[in-house]
């Protein structure tokens, strides 16, 4: 099927088992919706929200079930809601909403994600410690090939159903560059929180990777949710083969993203 990206445009710790709180915001508030996938500082704008309107977040928990089976609470915050747009849309949504999407470039989503399950990642499923097991017992090569047709793939599927659709999008890239900017943006007048401007600086440059991690973005610490902090460390990982076989499954989908111009990286 041929991908219609017409109008595409670039914007800039607690799981499961949380009780949701099914107290209104008050009504000048709208509902906020962080929708993303794996690896493309979830945790990171999760941290955000909770730091800055803590009584709004509706905590993230297994299979998205705090989202898609039962009413959504008007005024609440829900952040990181790995999504299709078929599936964000499948659910009734208050008038009064506000939803960013938030991506990163897949071949980077591939590197963080492969050390994530190899090394650092808690097991909270079954399937984790399986391909744990079995990344242990290949090489790093074999592993991200393998992770290609795996929760990759899952993720592809993601930022198609939002390029495709024309929405704009998020960067995880911009906001390694330009944070403070972008999230006032975001946060302070597109999604209204309610925050003094101070304290909201202060928040952010406080969850930064070098402030939050303790390293400077670029030291490595791969047993670390938190590994690395940059964009383009795929290029460290990818050999002639990865590179190719990623070409051949997800190359159309770097250049509708806007990462590549062309397939020939």
């Amino acid at each position: 099927m041929q991908k219609n990206t017409t109008g595409f445009q670039t914007w800039a710790g607690m799981l499961f088992g949380r009780a949701i709180d099914s107290r209104p915001a008050p009504r000048s508030s709208p509902t906020v919706f962080h929708i993303t996938h794996y690896k493309a500082g979830s945790q990171w704008i999760h941290r955000l929200f909770q730091a800055l309107v803590p009584d709004r977040i509706v905590a993230p928990e297994a299979s998205h079930h705090q989202f898609l089976d039962v009413p959504v609470v008007p005024g609440k915050v829900y952040p990181t809601l790995y999504l299709t747009r078929q599936k964000f849309e499948s659910v009734a949504l208050p008038k009064d909403h506000c939803k960013f999407v938030m991506i990163r470039d897949l071949r980077d989503t591939l590197i963080s994600h492969y050390f994530s399950l190899l090394k650092s990642h808690d097991i909270l499923q079954d399937w984790m410690q399986t391909t744990r097991t079995a990344l242990s017992r290949m090489s790093k090569e074999e592993g991200l090939i393998m992770m290609m047709d795996g929760s990759i793939m899952r993720t592809s599927q993601i930022q198609w159903s939002w390029i495709t659709s024309g929405e704009p999008v998020l960067k995880y890239e911009d906001l390694l560059r330009n944070d403070e900017a972008i999230l006032e943006d975001l946060f302070l007048r597109k999604c209204r929180l309610k925050v003094d401007p101070n304290l909201f600086r202060q928040v952010v440059r406080a969850n930064r990777f070098e402030v939050f991690a303790g390293r400077k973005p670029g030291v490595e610490d791969v047993n670390s949710h938190q590994r690395k902090g940059i964009a383009g460390d795929w290029r460290n990982h990818f050999t002639p083969r990865v590179a190719a076989e990623f070409k051949e499954r997800y190359g159309s989908l770097l250049v509708a993203t806007g990462y590549e111009r062309d397939e020939r990286w």
